[in-house]
């Protein structure tokens, strides 16, 4: 439960600056036609289309968890605060599918945020290693501490073998929606190598 916690208090961190990779451009529009640009950040085990114009960050200091392994952070900084996604792996010491630590993460979130709420969930298909698995996107909000802001969340999982990826945005209430677009792009189109 304390790893949980510290994940989200990562996401819910202004973030600083680091190098990232990319490898190919991709566009999208808004509802406004304003055109967005992504393009995909690949490691060695992971992908995810991310907009050209937010920050990657992935090196971090002792006060991240370790599992934590990349976040890509909204050009546009905010004073009370900065959306983010936050890209942790775990050990899947459970042996879960993607749906069952989808579900497994949400009741786990349910007893460590304050004033959880469950806002929408929807079952969504990502690929793993070319092949379609089964979770869930997961949108929901609470508060880390009493005297921090309620944050939204959106969180999708995959797991490989005896690893769990967690995918989280991380957004203040009212969030404009093109920013929230953008980090539901960014979650729908993770995939694992």
């Amino acid at each position: 439960m304390k790893k949980i916690l510290s994940f989200l208090l990562a996401g819910s961190l202004f973030l600083a600056a680091c190098g990232g990779t990319d490898t190919a451009t991709t566009t999208g529009q808004t509802e406004d036609s304003e055109q967005v640009f992504y393009f995909n950040y690949k490691t060695a085990e992971f992908g995810m289309d991310v907009p050209d114009d937010w920050e990657i960050v992935d090196s971090f200091t002792s006060e991240y968890p370790d599992d934590l392994r990349v976040a890509f952070k909204n050009n546009i900084k905010d004073s009370i605060f900065t959306a983010n996604v936050t890209v942790l792996r775990e050990d899947n010491t459970a042996s879960d599918t993607s749906y069952d630590l989808a579900q497994r993460k949400l009741a786990d979130h349910e007893e460590t945020l304050l004033n959880y709420a469950l806002l929408s969930q929807e079952v969504v298909n990502l690929l793993v290693n070319g092949a379609e698995s089964k979770t869930t996107l997961s949108t929901f909000e609470g508060k880390n501490d009493t005297a921090g802001p309620t944050l939204d969340f959106m969180q999708v999982t995959l797991t490989k073998g005896d690893k769990a990826w967690t995918v989280t945005a991380t957004y203040r209430n009212g969030e404009d929606v093109f920013t929230v677009e953008k980090m539901d792009t960014i979650l729908r189109s993770f995939t694992l190598n």
